[in-house]
């Protein structure tokens, strides 16, 4: 379809940059084309994600927002079946993520109509074995069919489509971001007034809010951009409607791709959720690593998983206050030898004491050494701070919070106990009591989490960056560890790694906060952590 695209839409001055992916044969994509060896975003879809009738479709336009190049893998009339042959599904899982647009139920099998060749709109009429786009092949059915029949055969389409669609799901393994790109948004009957027309109606046709949330559900994140802006579009002056575009008064208008304006609007809504799982465009090519946070984050959960790789020695809070006060250094294996002097080292030049840690540790056969800094940590040691910022090949990874209130009430918690993690061998921890908060504490922690947050953003910009979520991470260790670990550049151990602390509160904020109710009737800005 995209030479189709280029071939129709050239006289309007589109050049959409076609090329080639040996692995995927002799198909064509729309450009520009990228370096598959380095990082990428990589965008799946049908015409909409192909961008027909844009110069600058939203793939591209995130590429250009998030600094990373981006695979548009956008081919007209697919369906999840065109993405589930072997050479997609190894570009896709190289990806730093991947965009999935929510795809048309037409492109899909039943009964009677098989594309599981194509895997897209063209397929072949079991009784006449007739090659059909399924369109035309559905306008022929409803000629003659009863509305039971054709009901029951969208349901077998449908469910041929969530099958296959769920199967593809499962088996990308990068960050996945589901993308319901539409003029409508999902609805919840269908309507046979009108067969065909009304029973598909606007793209994504038979996609319905139930199929929509099954889908979103194996998702890691799901975003919707519903907006006709920009809808008719106007092309070119021609007398001559060509397939897609209508002529009308001697201009050529686009009714049903989405407009320029409807791409920004898909960009806007992905930019923050692709920029949570994205690093930089560059792998960690250095020995030495950096995991920054704020305090519970997840830190001693994400480090124990990666210290189970080979090569690996994360390390803890070098610069923890505690550390500091009781001349303690949290490292493993360390010599009493040593001790003294490295105390010393650190008091006089923290910069030259983790050169000489971690030195120390790459000596022993480490090839990835690395520590952990708190937000905190790193202000109370801005020349070890700024040094670390200035040596643009450190790797970091920024492990961030979505709901900083639950942050903070973790803290709270964690002092009234003196309990700040939990080991399997512990068993499962103890309840945690309630702790009391007043509004101007909550919006001054929040507010400087935010702030400290977007400070290390800035300081490490042009460093090699794994931004994390700890709620991903506590939700699915295993998974986010092998995304730190690929980050790292290290080899997957022997036997899959095991959490070595568990997660210390699983109370509700209702149960946490003596003041709960009072606290969210006054809230606004941050009113959605109250549900989390």
């Amino acid at each position: 379809m995209s030479r189709y695209y280029q071939d129709l839409d050239r006289p309007g001055g589109f050049d959409y940059r076609l090329f080639q992916i040996p692995a995927l044969g002799a198909a064509t994509f729309r450009g520009p084309e990228i370096d598959l060896s380095r990082s990428y975003l990589a965008c799946v879809g049908a015409a909409q994600t192909f961008g027909r009738f844009v110069a600058e479709p939203y793939p591209a336009l995130l590429g250009a927002r998030l600094g990373i190049p981006v695979l548009n893998l956008g081919i007209g009339g697919a369906g999840p079946r065109q993405f589930l042959k072997p050479a997609f599904l190894q570009l896709l899982n190289q990806a730093e993520a991947v965009v999935i647009q929510v795809l048309s139920g037409r492109s899909a099998s039943n009964s009677l109509f098989d594309n599981s060749v194509s895997g897209g709109m063209v397929g072949r009429v079991r009784v006449d074995q007739s090659m059909r786009r399924s369109d035309e092949f559905f306008r022929e059915f409803c000629a003659t069919a009863s509305r039971d029949a054709l009901a029951a055969l969208v349901a077998e389409t449908r469910d041929d489509y969530m099958a296959s669609f769920i199967q593809l799901l499962q088996k990308i393994t990068a960050p996945k971001i589901l993308l319901w790109l539409s003029t409508r948004p999902p609805g919840a009957h269908d309507d046979y007034s009108n067969p065909p027309n009304s029973v598909f109606g606007p793209f994504p046709q038979l996609v319905n809010r139930k199929m929509a949330a099954e889908l979103a559900a194996c998702a890691d994140e799901y975003v919707e951009s519903i907006s006709s802006a920009g809808l008719p579009q106007r092309l070119w002056r021609t007398k001559d409607s060509i397939d897609g575009a209508v002529a009308r008064g001697g201009v050529l208008e686009n009714h049903y791709y989405p407009s320029p304006q409807m791409h920004e609007a898909a960009a806007d809504a992905l930019e923050a959720p692709c920029r949570r799982f994205l690093g930089r465009a560059r792998s960690a090519p250095a020995a030495r690593f950096l995991l920054v946070a704020a305090a519970r984050t997840g830190t001693n959960l994400l480090l124990g998983l990666l210290n189970d790789h080979p090569g690996c020695y994360g390390g803890g809070e070098l610069f923890n206050v505690d550390a500091l006060a009781g001349n303690t250094i949290p490292w493993r294996e360390m010599e009493e030898a040593d001790r003294p002097a490295l105390l010393e080292l650190r008091r006089r030049d923290p910069v030259a004491f983790w050169h000489e840690i971690s030195g120390m540790a790459a000596a022993r056969g480490f090839s990835r050494v690395g520590f952990k800094l708190l937000y905190s940590q790193g202000f109370s040691h801005r020349a070890l701070l700024d040094r670390l910022a200035a040596d643009s090949e450190l790797p970091v990874i920024h492990l961030k919070r979505r709901n900083l209130l639950r942050r903070l009430v973790s803290e709270r918690q964690a002092y009234a106990t003196g309990k700040w993690a939990a080991t399997p061998a512990q068993g499962e921890p103890p309840a945690r009591p309630a702790v009391r908060l007043e509004m101007a504490e909550i919006v001054t922690s929040i507010r400087t989490t935010e702030e400290h947050q977007e400070i290390f953003d800035r300081l490490f910009a042009g460093h090699p960056v794994l931004n994390l979520v700890y709620e991903d991470l506590a939700a699915r260790p295993d998974r986010v560890a092998a995304r730190a670990a690929a980050f790292l550049g290290l080899a997957a151990p022997a036997t899959p790694p095991a959490p070595k602390f568990l997660k210390t509160g699983h109370d509700t904020l209702e149960t946490a906060l003596t003041d709960y109710e009072a606290l969210r009737a006054k809230w606004r800005r941050w009113g959605g952590f109250f549900d989390g």
